[in-house]
Parts: structure tokens; sequence; C-alpha cells
């Protein structure tokens, strides 16, 4: 029986539970992210379902005056076409969506990663490792927290605790619409209870979405103070609490393999490798049955046996290939974008004034900007600097994130920020981009 491994990677390091039979014998592991392929092949592991905590997760949602059809093929172009117009820079991604309907209008939340967060699947194939499903880190945690039936139609604050590293997700019912990564001590803090309020604020003021609950999952249970919402623990097993997420999919099964967000080009590659093996089956079963009939057909298909063994090799060590093949497409890409920017940069050059503006019509309340500093006219980006004025703490962080929210709101993308709370002073630098995230 093949050895078959539950793995969470959760920031820099993965919990795995390895089963055979049961989780009566199962084993519990956790290492460095690093070890990861050493722990697959000192474990001769090759099945694998995963959950991954992606720094690049996009999320959004679409809304149609009108029903669609629940067929797979057309709901997947419909969300791949959408993507294409959200994010045109983002060429190769995987994603999964969540369809829900009412009336005569129709939603779809859609989740989405850039094909550089799983580019860790070639080297599982070139371990000969099948990965059966690929989940965002969410995806489990909301299977926990939906078990407890009154939590459904709740909008909810899940705060994930693994080690050092915590993860907030804001859940409208069901949907995840925001996700938060920082680091802590090893146990819960003061500080964990004033970044799960300021998530709450930040989803009331600024994501329109009002929390009922806050959830702790990965954590012992005790009493808080300091929340502003009524909380609760959820664990599986309390004696394994740090494997809270590979037990969730040993025991969720078929239900949350449905969520998968493996890409599809490696599901079609999974495909030929399993239309080669059941070939190879077929042709087996053929020739014994044959060779009951007649000793000379048997020898004449024993060659054609060992053609078809020798094909089928063939194709399993130029695996490699295949991957050699995408990466000199990747460089020729890589060499066209020169000519490809220069096209842009003649197609998409953005007037500046039409920058300024945006600035200018940003929240500013208790925000004084004291400079404006464009770093590339090209693309474009700039630097922001200013203070905020607020005479409490909370006066100026409110103002500082309401201003960050009117920035992105006006077209703009945070790529660096320094905010100092104590003198606030602040320092953002930010590219203005042509289309706004839709949320």
């Amino acid at each position: 029986m093949l050895n078959k491994a539950y793995l969470s990677i959760e920031g820099k390091y993965v919990k795995a539970v390895i089963t055979k039979k049961n989780i009566e014998n199962a084993q519990f592991l956790e290492f460095h992210v690093d070890e990861l392929l050493d722990f697959i092949k000192e474990n001769s592991i090759k099945e694998v379902y995963m959950s991954v905590s992606f720094s690049e997760l996009y999320t959004f949602k679409l809304s149609f005056p009108f029903q669609i059809s629940e067929k797979k093929k057309i709901l997947d172009k419909l969300v791949f076409n959408e993507i294409r117009k959200i994010y045109p820079n983002i060429q190769r991604f995987s994603f999964m969506y969540e369809t829900y309907m009412a009336d005569s209008r129709t939603w779809i939340r859609c989740y989405m990663i850039p094909e550089s967060s799983y580019q860790f699947i070639e080297e599982f194939i070139e371990a000969r490792v099948n990965i059966k499903a690929l989940y965002p880190l969410h995806i489990p945690l909301i299977f926990l927290v939906n078990s407890v039936s009154e939590l459904i139609e709740k909008n909810k604050i899940v705060c994930f605790f693994s080690g050092k590293s915590r993860f907030l997700f804001v859940f409208e019912k069901t949907e995840m619409i925001l996700m938060r990564e920082f680091e802590g001590s090893e146990d819960l803090t003061d500080e964990d209870i004033i970044n799960i309020n300021m998530t709450m604020n930040y989803s009331i003021q600024n994501l329109r979405v009002i929390p009922n609950e806050v959830i702790l999952i990965g954590v012992k249970k005790r009493e808080l103070s300091g929340l502003s919402l009524p909380y609760r623990f959820l664990s599986i097993l309390p004696e394994y609490e740090k494997y809270t997420v590979p037990l969730i999919m040993v025991l969720s099964g078929e239900d949350l393999k449905r969520k998968s967000i493996l890409p599809e080009q490696y599901r079609r590659f999974k495909k030929t490798i399993k239309y080669l093996n059941y070939a190879s089956f077929v042709f087996i079963i053929t020739m014994i049955a044959l060779f009951g009939y007649n000793l000379e057909s048997f020898y004449k298909i024993k060659s054609i046996y060992s053609s078809m063994i020798s094909q089928r090799q063939y194709v399993l060590e130029h695996e490699q290939e295949f991957f050699d093949i995408d990466k000199k497409i990747k460089k020729f890409e890589t060499e066209m974008k020169p000519f490809i920017e220069l096209q842009n940069k003649r197609n998409s050059m953005v007037d500046m004034r039409y920058l300024l503006k945006s600035i200018g019509q940003a929240k500013t309340e208790f925000i004084q900007i004291t400079l404006v500093e464009i770093l590339n006219a090209e693309k474009p980006e700039l630097k922001i600097k200013g203070k905020s004025i607020g005479k409490s703490f909370s006066e100026r962080q409110m103002s500082y994130l309401n201003f960050k929210a009117s920035l992105h709101q006006g077209g703009f993308k945070i790529i660096n920020e320094s905010w100092d709370i104590t003198k606030g002073e602040l320092s953002i630098d930010a590219i203005y981009e042509h289309t706004r995230v839709l949320q």
C-alpha cells in the first residue's frame, strides 16, 4: 500500500500526518519547509494532499443579473475570462470558485493564485509523487468552522495559530474576503488581541462586513479579555492541536477534495499518465487471454507488448523534457519582454495629472501630505510622505488605514510602506494601476 501524507505548509514550517490504514496508526511530524523533499524521499511518500498558506492569493466576487448554467465547463470558461480581464498582467494562474444563486441573480466567489505560487509542483513530479489535492489554507479551516451549524450563516473572523505564525481570515458567511499573516510569540498574547480588533474595525469600515464572532483555532482554550467580539475555540483532537489542518484533510475526505485549486495543466498531465497506465494494464490482460488460443500469436503479441513497455518507459524518462520545453517558452517570453514593454509603454502611458488628482481625492482627514515624489514615471511609481495629526493612537491608526484604503480605491497598489504610530509619520511607495481590483 502506498504511503499517503497530508501536508500543511504554514509559513516556514510543514505539519504532516502520514496514514497507512487509519488515523489511529498515523504518524505526526513537523519540520522546516526546506526539508519537505527530504521528508518525501525518506518516508517513500507517493501520494499527498496539501494545504498551503499562499502569500499571493487573490479573491474577488462576480455578480450577474441572471442565473448561469451550473455546467462546470461553462463556469470554468466564464471565470477564466473574467480573471484575464481583472488581472491582465497575470498570464498563467490556477483558480477555484464557489457559486451562489438566488432568485434571478448569480454570485461567484473566486480565489486565484499566480503560477509563481505553485511552481513547487514540478519538484513533486520529478520525485514521482502524485498530488491528489491542493487547497488554500482557509479551505480546510472553514470546513472545521462550518461543522458547527450555527456558524455557517454568521460573519466571522477565523484566527489560526501555527507556532509563531498567525493567519487571520475574514469570512462573510462561507466566503473568505480578507487574509492577513503576521508573526507573534509561541502563545496567544495581548498583541494578538489588538490585531484581531484592528482586523474587525477594518472589516467594518472598509469591507462593509460586520463580524459576529471570533473563532480561534490551533491554540489551547483559555479565558480572554479585550476582544471586541464574542469568541470560541475550535479543535479536532486537543492533544494534536498543531496538526489541526492535516487532520481536517484526513477526516473530510471527498467533500474537501472538490475545493482543490490544482492547476489545470497538472490535472491534464496526471490524466495522460493514468491513460498510459490503463492502456498498459489492458494490453497485459489482452495478451494473457490470447496466449491460451495460439502460442505463435503470443510471441507476436509479446513483441508488441515489449514495444509498448519501451514506449511507456520512454514517456516516463522524457517527463523532464516537458518542463525543459516549458522553460524554453518562458525564456522566449522573457527575451520578448523588452519589445512587449515598449508596445505597452506606447499604449498605456498615464497622464500624471490624473495620478496626482487621485492622490488629492484620497481621504486625508487627520493626514497631512508633506511630499509626493515620482520614482518611476513609466510604471508609474511614486513615494508619498505625510503625517497623521490624530491626537490618540487609535485616531492615528484609523486615519492611516483609511488613507491606505482610499489610495487603493483610487487605483494605487501599495508596494512598500513605513508607518510610525508613535510619531504619526508615514511613507508609502505605490504604483498607479489603470484598473481597480474588484472586491
